[in-house]
């Protein structure tokens, strides 16, 4: 599909190195850079400015699929925690942009990768003004007849996103809590190491027996400077943010196929509206006008009254139709490709947690070893 997805190797972007401005009026600039077919880019912006990219848009490619964004918190912009969130959403964000060449190659996207300021757009396009837009930018999908398939396609995907969504919640609960254990796990590691076995050390040294410079609390400060307390947060974030992400992906597909939903059923109230309309023409025509409406006007002005209004009911109508079409369509295409995302995050997401794990379960491993032996070997 050249006119809508990007092969991956044509444009490269991503989002690093938060920075914290600290003027009066503190907030994070996240920077942006890469290079792409009109040269490299390299800018700052802060999440406001992603937020104002995406609402712009949105609003000019109405029941397109656009990128989810973290949502707006009212405190709390400025802990590490929420910047590296962010960090990892922002940069998603740019990734899918990148594959859809629509969105990427748009005024609103090519200023934000090379000017500071965006500009805020009025777009008051006329219906039918939109269908050529979509049409023109879209011709694979512009089909008078829609797939069966798409239709299967979409149904069946918006199924899944009711019947997954709550096992995502519970599943970021989860790691939330793991997030918590961990924190508390190395909490209590710290004040054991630091306060109870140096305690106890001090008092045998002291009143017993001098055990020499290689101590049990040693092998402590080794493990935890190989297992940093920073690093494990950090793997559980991993989790965490691409189980938000997924959420929030969900959240924009399904406004989608409730947009498209939602345009099916004015169609069906045109549909409805455009046949009481001939029928009322050819009553017209026919038996003419009842007596009230023979004091306001006569026969012939209320038939050409009535034929206007129905031919505005028709070109209603039609370009809603070449809407619905070309949406669905490209929706079911979307979602396909989507998927395919979906498949390929969440088993790099799997497999950076598995070595976490294995690693983590080795450097255990590893300590206790050590602690046994030193324990052996001071014959305790």
């Amino acid at each position: 599909m050249q006119y809508n997805i990007i092969e991956q190797n044509k444009i490269l972007v991503s989002v690093r190195d938060p920075t914290i401005n600290q003027n009066q009026d503190e907030f994070v600039k996240y920077n942006i850079e890469g290079q792409d077919n009109t040269g490299n880019f390299q800018i700052q912006h802060r999440f406001s400015e992603f937020y104002q990219l995406r609402s712009l848009l949105a609003q000019k490619w109405q029941y397109c699929y656009i990128p989810a964004l973290p949502q707006k918190v009212v405190q709390g912009n400025l802990s590490q925690q929420l910047i590296y969130q962010r960090l990892v959403m922002l940069n998603h964000f740019m990734k899918q942009l990148s594959h859809f060449k629509f969105l990427w190659y748009s005024k609103e996207v090519q200023i934000f990768l090379r000017q500071q300021n965006i500009q805020d757009n009025n777009f008051n396009e006329q219906l039918d003004n939109y269908a050529d837009l979509l049409i023109s930018t879209f011709p694979d999908f512009a089909e008078n007849v829609i797939d069966q398939e798409n239709e299967t396609k979409i149904d069946q995907f918006f199924l899944f996103i009711q019947n997954a969504t709550p096992i995502l919640q519970n599943y970021k609960v989860i790691m939330k809590n793991k997030i918590n254990v961990s924190k508390n796990y190395f909490e209590q590691i710290n004040i054991f190491k630091n306060f109870f076995i140096y305690e106890y050390e001090s008092i045998l040294e002291i009143n017993v027996i001098n055990q020499g410079s290689s101590q049990p609390r040693k092998i402590f400060e080794d493990y935890e400077n190989n297992c940093e307390l920073s690093d494990n947060e950090k793997q559980f974030y991993i989790m965490y943010i691409q189980i938000k992400i997924e959420l929030n992906e969900f959240n924009v597909l399904n406004e989608l196929i409730q947009e498209r939903r939602k345009l099916q059923q004015e169609i069906q109230s045109l549909n409805e509206q455009l046949q009481k309309q001939v029928n009322y023409v050819s009553d017209t025509q026919n038996n003419g006008l009842n007596i009230i409406m023979q004091f306001l006007t006569t026969k012939e002005e209320e038939i050409e009254k009535s034929l206007t209004k129905l031919k505005q009911l028709e070109k209603e109508l039609t370009t809603k139709v070449q809407i619905f079409n070309l949406i669905t369509n490209k929706l079911a295409s979307d979602i396909q490709f989507l998927k395919q995302i979906f498949f390929e995050n969440y088993h790099y997401v799997v497999r950076q947690m598995s070595k976490f794990f294995k690693q983590n379960a080795q450097k255990s491993i590893y300590y206790y070893q050590d602690l046994l032996q030193q324990i052996e070997k001071q014959g305790l």
